[in-house]
């Protein structure tokens, strides 16, 4: 999303964020994960109401479209568990950026839960949520 998108009507915003997430596909689609519009569209919500459940302020979708470059390589994620997938990332995400008061930047913390999903967790999103990131979040308060 540009500066001037904020200018816009919702509606038209939220369809400029469906077409950018729709756009990704031709990246993914060398590991077999394509998004429906109307997947692309449930993430889009998933990501807004992710944002207001964390009292978070966040203009464009540039953390999600990374969240999807970075995860679409995973040999643990299919193409019938992508969008469900990545739903529950994008919750976690949030989440997370707020657990560890935003002492760590997107990019590293999105690797980080690469790194961990396809590491400790085995693709596990329940590991990775409830063992594995809150080991590395206490890590991450206690060292800074």
């Amino acid at each position: 999303m540009k500066i001037l998108d904020i200018f816009i009507s919702p509606g038209a915003a939220v369809k400029l964020q469906i077409n950018d997430i729709l756009q990704m596909n031709e990246q993914t689609r060398h590991y077999g994960l394509l998004l429906s519009e109307t997947e692309a569209r449930e993430l889009i919500e998933s990501r807004n109401r992710a944002i207001l459940e964390q009292g978070r302020v966040e203009l464009g979708i540039d953390s999600l479209k990374k969240i999807i470059t970075v995860f679409s390589s995973s040999a643990y994620i299919n193409s019938s568990d992508y969008a469900p997938l990545l739903n529950e990332l994008v919750e976690i995400f949030y989440f997370m950026k707020s657990e560890t008061h935003d002492r760590i930047s997107d990019d590293e913390l999105i690797n980080i839960m690469k790194e961990l999903f396809d590491g400790p967790s085995r693709g596990s999103v329940e590991l990775l949520k409830h063992r594995d990131l809150p080991l590395w979040s206490k890590s991450v308060r206690v060292r800074r």
